[in-house]
């Protein structure tokens, strides 16, 4: 029985999602999550719950700074993977199959909450805000959840700089995300990321609220060092990398320009008085 909309298991189950990060915009994307979720570590020794871990690159990388993790993901193929990455790992974490709005977890678990695909492949609010309740009750007195989001106009963006936005399909798939937040991909382009949700950086915001979550902070992902014309040449040269990071990191929390990032990270704590 799949745990999720089987159009989500079967994407994820024919694509090389375990290799994902190491092409294309990846190597970024990898890069600043670590960044970004390393800044909201804490000093000690932790109890992460890793949701929507897919195969484990988080996961590995956490445990191996000394954590304990808990991986939770809705694809037996990924948990598989996952399992596999753990048993290498110089530290091993534990795998479960399981979905983001009826965690496999008990009350108070986790100091830090990480949610990744959830929160976007989630289309119905209902549903976003159940993921969100279920990380809340998991989290322990004092932690953090840190949530991640596509942005609405990510891939309207990304279609203007390689010149599909004129194909019919795409263009119409862009306007319906622009208008709607919806993303439901073309059947011509089978490799394309399978239906989810992308927020505006408020909308993202407005649901952690609802959930009785207060931000900590909220910043851009990839930034806009991604609309170098020349981003993978330049990603290869140190000097030019740095300067790509620099860019991002001066620009990141700026509310002006948060849309332009392909994915947004939030970091809340509870708000004791909603």
């Amino acid at each position: 029985m799949n745990l999720i909309d089987p159009i989500i298991q079967d994407f994820y189950t024919s694509s090389a999602e375990d290799t994902r990060l190491q092409t294309g915009l990846g190597p970024l994307e990898f890069l600043r999550n670590k960044q970004l979720i390393a800044d909201h570590l804490p000093e000690r020794a932790a109890c992460i719950a890793d949701i929507g871990g897919g195969t484990g690159h988080y996961a590995a990388w956490l445990a191996g700074l000394g954590h304990q993790v808990i991986l939770v993901d809705p694809v037996p193929k990924h948990v598989q993977l996952a399992g596999k990455r753990s048993k290498k790992s110089k530290r091993s974490f534990q795998c479960m199959l399981g979905e983001a709005r009826r965690l496999p977890i008990a009350d108070q678990t986790a100091d830090l909450v990480i949610l990744h695909g959830p929160l976007y492949h989630l289309q119905q609010q209902g549903d976003r805000i159940a993921a969100l309740k279920e990380a809340r009750r998991i989290l322990r007195p004092g932690g953090i959840i840190i949530g991640f989001a596509i942005t609405y106009a990510a891939t309207t963006l990304a279609a203007l700089q390689n010149g599909m936005i004129h194909h019919p399909d795409i263009y119409t798939m862009c306007k319906q995300e622009l208008q709607s937040g919806e993303h439901e991909a073309p059947t011509a382009f089978p490799g394309m990321l399978a239906q989810a949700y992308f927020h505006k950086p408020a909308e993202f915001l407005a649901e952690f609220e609802a959930v009785g979550l207060r931000k900590i902070r909220m910043c851009a992902v990839e930034g806009i060092a991604w609309l170098d014309a020349r981003f993978f040449q330049s990603w290869v040269v140190p000097e030019k990398q740095q300067c790509l990071l620099d860019l991002i990191n001066l620009t990141d929390t700026d509310p002006e320009l948060l849309c332009l990032s392909p994915h947004l990270m939030l970091a809340a704590e509870v708000d004791y008085d909603f």
